[in-house]
């Protein structure tokens, strides 16, 4: 059972290492992204790799995957990426063309030569990153057999090694395409000649051709030393070929190269023209990962004198930065790639780029001074093995055993009767001769330390435990404050109050001390106490004792109170802006205070109060701390717990990273009205200077690629239209709208941190999304203008037209009258005269019969007279008119007419007086006509602004719509036209039951 157990044990400890790379291999990698033809990367067999000025990467090569062909036709690839997306730029050359290699190399003046070639031709671009523009390069001195075989960039010039019928030789071109012939080059007649490497220095030029060897030419083209094995300190061996450099990079001022058959680099003394073996040589053997480049020959620096050196042994690539920031340490780092073919990095220490077979790995490296372990878990306790190893529980995946100068991490598996003993909820670890104390969630655990067998007293599921020598003190929730005896194994009761829901536990001097949920508690000399607080019971946290500070007691709402010795009333010491739960506080060998909360780590200048606060984007882990896990080593190095990994650091050597990175577009596309297609903009020279948008009505799409200048992995970008809520976007890099709505937008893009907190410079964008025309206000308004002139013409057109019938109504009533007047004169004048003579002569005659005639004849003639002029409204008025023209009908009718007036005389004007009489007539006309009517009245009431007159009867009534209709209906005409020219009020109403007209003439 001890062996199985011990195989077990060995597994366990040995898989991490296997599984990470492991031990500290690759925990210097922060992020390790890799990306294929499904996220955009469309070069399968990479050439060259170069930046430009904004940082972004610049590939070249073939579309495919298997490399140059003679036969198939080769697809010239040329992308940017940005660190979140690929852009492709197509090259402009001809349809047929096939080239077998496409080489940048970038000028001095940060524009990329492009190398086009193949076995029979090649063509040189220049190509400008900015404006994402190709020129033509056209050398004049250049003839047209002359074909470009190698271009070196050195320093202002570009050096290139032409080949003719006359064999190769080399020439100079500046930026201005100066051209200058140097000399004829040695090569080898029978075959076409390969230049690896051209390294130009004060007085020779360093050149390697693949047959003619190694050889130094002075700046007149005279071979001043070709080189051998032998200057190597290698032998020379038959049928070897001919010497050749591999791999040139320059570091700590001097050039290293590799030997075209060893493993071993050599660094050259350009002035002794010597070489001495480098302390970049490989160990392992010279082994190809599927058709790569051979790993002995993979060295690179950057420009910071950083190095990365990569090895194969037994089928694992891996590779080992020389970090010249950090006092030459190096960072060994296991990685998963069968094929490198292009390495390339502005800064080793951020980042490094792999290229290898379709695929493009971009890797970012942890740049900060804190180390970080067991990532996946959430730390509960720590305590010092040896050494520098530390046993660290989690709280639900077991025990672990880091070293905090190898880097490493093992699981310290628990075991009990020989099977494995889970174990979770770890409150404290404590290290005595008896072994490592602990708890589980039953209660108190005590772990043999070289068999990790353990033994269990199961009491209460323990919150919060502390060591008191040869007792551990220990709280639970509802129960009393437990006393644990080591020796005899016992748990006894030591408060009085049995229904603690204990938080943490401290001895400060002689006193313990409890935050609870009811508050905070001493036990002193046996006599329990509460303290009193200015502060809520149910947010007291915990309780950290430390030498220069006392006695700190934390809450949720980070506030932290202090005694300044066990008998003090707690003070308010300090309060966290961010209000959130503060974890554990420690002080440092130099006075400060830190408080790690769960929104970070805060460092605390106790005599100037200021405070600096320290994110997951510094380095941590995690911004939430846990309770029970903070440690300081005897070094003063500082071990923290997070909810997600461990934290070690120095507090002299923590810092804070700057965050000042930039937002840039790297893209627009959005839809043309006069292409009538989509535009993409992705050339910085376009994008720099937008600030505004406007998208057609018919096309309101919009995609939006942008990248951070400075990218950091913990950094999210958000955005935000109108000032409204931020939003995290979909596809990092990338913002789309299919159909934005019609509108005028403020796009805001920014970067936050990992709690949300803004930094750097981000992008904001004015958006004017057109509307469809029928649906923009202008549009409106043009419309309402119309209908309003439309219908002021009509109505105006209307009103005129009713003035022109009221005015010829009106003409014709006052012709009408004028008729009667006359006819009324004319009978009364003539035939009325003419009767009377008559009736006279008969008289004379004393013809009875003809008087009698004559006299009803002449009645006749004067009723006439009456009725076509009312002759009496002239003398009498019109009131006395009406009363006469009602006691008529009375009397002749058998309708029995009655009349309430007032006297309306000399209110209205004669002609007024006369068109109300004809109105009144009229009306009462129709009554006996047409109503059957049995009575029938006339009223008329005289007020100070108005008169009102109301004609009404008991007949049979009429439909007024069916009246309106006929075409015969001119009495209801005529009393409206009437009552118009009295600028009066006309209404009627009829039914069954009679029929009733009011008039309402204004005075």
């Amino acid at each position: 059972m001890y062996s199985f157990k011990m195989i077990i044990l060995s597994w366990f400890i040995i898989a991490p290492i296997l599984a990470y790379g492991q031990t500290d291999l690759d925990r210097s990698i922060l992020e390790w992204k890799s990306f294929d033809a499904k996220d955009g990367f469309e070069v399968g067999t990479v050439n060259s790799m170069e930046f430009d000025e904004q940082g972004f990467l610049w590939i070249s090569g073939l579309e495919s995957v298997l490399g140059s062909s003679s036969f198939l036709n080769n697809i010239p690839k040329l992308q940017r990426f940005d660190g979140l997306n690929f852009i492709t730029i197509p090259i402009p050359i001809e349809e047929n063309t096939s080239p077998m290699s496409v080489q940048l190399h970038k000028r001095s003046d940060k524009r990329f030569y492009v190398l086009l070639s193949s076995d029979l031709w090649t063509e040189l671009l220049l190509f400008d990153p900015f404006t994402l523009k190709f020129e033509e390069v056209i050398v004049d001195a250049l003839k047209p057999d002359d074909r470009i075989i190698n271009l070196f960039v050195q320093q202002d010039f570009s050096y290139l090694i032409i080949e003719n019928e006359g064999g190769p030789f080399l020439a100079r071109l500046d930026d201005e395409f100066d051209y200058k012939v140097f000399f004829s080059l040695k090569h080898e007649v029978a075959a076409g000649s390969y230049f690896r490497e051209l390294i130009v220095f004060d007085d020779h030029f360093l050149i390697a051709e693949q047959r003619a060897g190694v050889i130094a030419y002075d700046y007149n083209g005279e071979i001043v030393k070709a080189f051998n094995y032998t200057d190597f300190g290698l032998e020379n061996q038959k049928n070897e070929g001919a010497l050749s450099l591999l791999n040139s990079f320059f570091y700590q001022g001097s050039y290293h190269f590799t030997v075209n058959r060893e493993s071993i680099r050599y660094r050259y003394d350009p002035k002794s023209m010597e070489w001495i073996k480098s302390q970049f040589s490989s160990n392992y053997e010279n082994v190809k990962g599927n058709g790569g480049i051979s790993m002995k020959e993979v060295v690179f620096s950057d420009g910071f004198g950083n190095l990365v050196r990569f090895d194969k042994n037994e089928g694992s690539i891996f590779f080992k930065r020389y970090l010249i920031t950090a006092n030459q340490r190096e960072e060994l780092t296991f990685i998963g790639l069968d094929v490198i073919s292009k390495i390339t990095s502005r800064n080793l220490a951020q980042e490094l780029f792999l290229a290898g077979e379709g695929k493009l790995s971009y890797i970012t490296f942890k740049t900060t001074n804190i180390s970080n372990f067991l990532e996946s878990y959430s730390i509960r306790n720590i305590a010092h093995l040896k050494a520098s190893e530390y046993l660290v529980a989690t709280e639900a995946n077991g025990y672990f055993i880091i070293d905090i100068d190898k880097r490493t991490e093992a699981p310290f598996l628990l075991f009990e009767d020989g099977q494995i003993f889970n174990t979770s909820e770890a409150r404290g670890i404590f290290i005595d001769e008896q072994g490592i104390w602990s708890n589980y969630n039953g209660g108190i655990l005590l772990i043999d330390p070289i068999t990790h067998e353990v033994e269990t007293f199961r009491r209460y599921p323990i919150r919060t435990m502390i060591n008191e020598g040869d007792k551990i003190i220990y709280g639970a929730f509802n129960y009393p404050l437990m006393e644990f005896d080591k020796y005899t194994r016992v748990s006894t009761p030591i408060s009085s109050n049995d229904s603690l829901a204990v938080m943490d536990i401290a001895k400060f001097g002689e006193t313990i001390f409890l935050t609870t949920e009811t508050g905070l508690f001493s036990f002193h000399n046996g006599v329990e106490t509460f303290v009193e607080m200015d502060e809520d019971p149910k947010k007291l946290m915990m309780l950290n004792v430390l030498p220069s500070f006392g006695l700190l007691i934390t809450t949720t709402e980070g506030k932290v109170y202090r005694m300044q010795d066990e008998f003090s009333k707690p003070e308010l010491f300090f309060s966290d802006t961010r209000e959130k739960p503060i974890a554990s506080a420690f002080e440092d060998q130099n006075g400060k205070l830190w408080f790690a909360t769960f929104s970070g780590l805060i460092a605390l200048n106790p005599e100037t109060n200021q405070q600096v606060r320290y994110m997951q984007e510094d380095g941590l882990s995690n911004n939430e701390f846990n309770r029970y896990s903070t440690l300081v080593t005897q070094e003063g190095g500082v071990l923290l717990g997070t909810v997600r990994g461990l934290n070690y650091f120095h507090t002299d050597e923590i810092e804070k990273l700057r965050n000042d990175g930039e937002l840039v577009l790297t893209g627009l596309t959005y839809f043309d009205s006069k292409r009538n297609a989509n535009v993409r903009k992705q050339a910085p020279s376009e994008l720099n200077d937008i600030t505004d948008l406007t998208l057609p009505s018919e096309n309101r799409y919009l995609k939006i690629q942008l990248a951070a200048l400075e990218p950091n992995p913990d950094i999210k970008i958000e955005y935000s239209l109108n000032n409204g809520e931020w939003l995290s976007l979909v596809t990092m890099g990338k913002l789309e709208f299919n159909n934005l709505a019609a509108g005028h937008y403020l796009l805001n893009i920014r970067m936050v941190g990992s709690e949300g907190v803004q930094f750097g410079k981000g992008i904001e964008l004015k958006i004017h999304a057109k509307e469809f025309f029928y649906r923009t206000t202008w549009f409106l308004i043009l419309c309402l203008l119309l209908v309003t002139f439309i219908s002021y013409y009509f109505i105006r057109h209307a009103n005129k037209a009713k003035r022109l019938e009221q005015a010829y109504a009106r003409s014709l009533l006052k012709v009408q009258e004028e008729e009667r007047t006359r006819i009324s004169r004319d009978l009364h004048d003539s035939v009325g005269q003419q009767l009377v003579l008559l009736k006279n002569q008969a008289n004379a005659k004393k013809d009875q019969e003809m008087v009698d005639t004559l006299s009803s004849t002449l009645e006749e003639v004067r009723a006439i007279t009456r009725n076509l002029h009312p002759v009496i409204l002239n003398r009498l008025g019109l009131t006395t008119a009406l009363e006469e023209m009602i006691r008529k009908l009375d009397e002749n009718l058998d309708v029995f007419f009655t009349t309430s007036l007032d006297n309306i005389d000399g209110i209205l004007g004669e002609d007024e007086e006369l068109n109300l009489y004809r109105l009144i007539q009229e009306a009462l006309n129709n009554i006996v006509k047409h109503a059957s009517a049995v009575s029938a009245k006339l009223t008329i009431e005289c007020y100070r602004t108005r008169i009102l007159i109301k004609i009404q009867d008991n007949g049979e009534g009429f439909s007024m719509e069916d009246t309106q209709r006929s075409v015969s209906s001119l009495g209801l005409k005529t009393l409206h036209e009437r009552a118009a020219m009295l600028n009066g009020k006309l209404r009627i109403s009829s039914s069954e039951n009679g029929t009733h007209i009011s008039l309402e003439i204004p005075r």
